[in-house]
């Protein structure tokens, strides 16, 4: 017998992630992007175990199956068409992929710097 996925509850979700804003700034978040798969992976602290479930294409929230809480997510294809197709990225982020660079694909945020990342998880909750 096969295990189909379970619909995640956006109400569930949301209560289980009130206190986002609190564990971003706490926390942190730790940005891993692969230049040659063109990914971003997304992590909230340390990382936990998740389970990724798609909510636009090329974006999957990642949640920790017990708790619910969002513990990171991936997008793919970040440059050539996430980037490029979200204003609200552009708008928080306008030199994403310089500043990536610039670390070798690979940064750290804390504090308010991390808290920036709230309306992208934010966003892809509500979906």
């Amino acid at each position: 017998m096969e295990d189909k996925p379970t619909p995640l509850d956006q109400d569930q979700l949301a209560k289980a992630n009130l206190g986002l804003a609190e564990r971003l700034f706490y926390e942190g978040v730790h940005l891993v992007y692969d230049d040659d798969g063109d990914t971003l992976l997304i992590t909230i602290g340390e990382g936990a175990p998740a389970i990724s479930t798609p909510v636009l294409d090329g974006l999957y929230l990642r949640i920790h199956p017990e708790t619910l809480e969002v513990v990171g997510c991936t997008v793919v294809a970040f440059s050539s068409d996430f980037l490029a197709n979200n204003k609200l990225l552009r708008k928080l982020f306008p030199n994403a992929l310089k500043i990536l660079a610039e670390h070798d694909g690979v940064i750290e945020w804390r504090g308010l710097q991390a808290q920036k990342m709230l309306p992208v998880f934010a966003a892809a909750m509500s979906r």
